[in-house]
């Protein structure tokens, strides 16, 4: 199990993120998902295999939190090993390829975001049972390296739900045994995780949190939002 910096994160997830299980963590634009997934993999202490497939990796993001977080930048960017599929074939042939890569010197997998080239493709053709078995490669690296996965998911919106919802839920949610929500709040900068669902925790869950120079830091920790007020995701 990894933390994710976040004492009070960490306890709404059980501890942290969970090995041999894959985690989803989904939500809007600039809800902070990439920077969770940075921030455990900076404090894994292990290699990172990176699977970036909308450029949002950005390695001055990854040595400022590093900085931040007293490690040393050049050790850290050396721990990540990127990948960066341009189609969802090539997405596939990479997943399938960490079969050969990971080894005990890794720590985590990271898909960034696992539905992206799926979500340009999948109006050609049905590419709905290949992501599934993308899935169950990335659950299969899980548990023979006894490894977390997380793989982070973007959103649409359902108009017969008349809200966000993330994209392929029925196809990730039946192979991610933990799920995270991200979102926006109306208070200018802040953030909300939100646990829908869990092995063992109750869904429901709420941790407030704010994107800073070091990552991902508690905001009731800082004062800036306390239990009791009433703020509500966009």
């Amino acid at each position: 199990m990894l933390t994710t910096g976040v004492k009070s994160l960490d306890e709404l997830l059980g501890g942290g993120i969970a090995s041999e299980v894959l985690t989803q963590v989904y939500g809007s634009f600039a809800t902070g998902k990439t920077t969770l997934a940075l921030q455990v993999g900076l404090l894994s202490g292990g290699k990172v295999a990176y699977i970036d497939t909308e450029g949002g990796f950005s390695p001055e993001r990854l040595a400022q939190m590093a900085s931040a977080w007293g490690l040393d930048p050049d050790e850290t960017l050396h721990r990540f090993i990127l990948f960066t599929p341009s189609d969802f074939k090539e997405q596939r042939r990479t997943i399938g390829s960490l079969k050969r890569i990971i080894d005990k010197t890794f720590s985590l997998i990271v898909v960034d975001s696992i539905t992206a080239h799926y979500r340009v493709e999948e109006q050609r053709r049905n590419l709905t049972a290949e992501l599934g078995k993308q899935l169950q490669v990335l659950l299969w690296l899980a548990r023979k390296n006894r490894i977390p996965v997380i793989v982070i998911n973007q959103v649409h919106f359902d108009s017969r739900a008349e809200r966000l919802k993330p994209v392929a839920e029925h196809t990730l949610g039946y192979r991610c045994k933990d799920i995270l929500r991200l979102d926006k709040l109306n208070t200018p900068g802040l953030r909300v995780a939100i646990l829908e669902r869990h092995r063992f925790k109750p869904e429901g869950g709420i941790v407030y949190f704010r994107i800073t120079e070091k990552g991902i830091e508690d905001a009731l920790e800082t004062g800036e939002v306390k239990k009791e007020d009433n703020i509500t995701p966009f």
